[in-house]
């Protein structure tokens, strides 16, 4: 997967997991949706280290101490072209 691909999975499973979690919000006790959260809260936790790891932070809670302040080096992901 390319840098656009794995950017553009992050954002769409970052986008099911905020969705899951509203309507959590209203339906605490929906077994199926809390599955579903946590397969999905996975795969994005997965894919955004995936790409943290080849390319960089996405945000800064993504930086590795270890290479420096690593969250000023570009492109910034809003900088990439679609």
């Amino acid at each position: 997967m390319n840098r656009q691909e794995l950017l553009r999975r992050v954002q769409m499973l970052c986008f099911v997991v905020t969705e899951t979690g509203l309507f959590l919000n209203t339906h605490p006790d929906d077994r199926a949706a809390l599955r579903f959260y946590e397969k999905y809260n996975t795969l994005y936790t997965q894919a955004k280290m995936e790409y943290e790891d080849t390319y960089g932070p996405l945000t800064m809670n993504g930086v590795n101490i270890e290479d420096g302040w690593s969250w000023l080096n570009g492109p910034w992901p809003w900088e990439l072209e679609v």
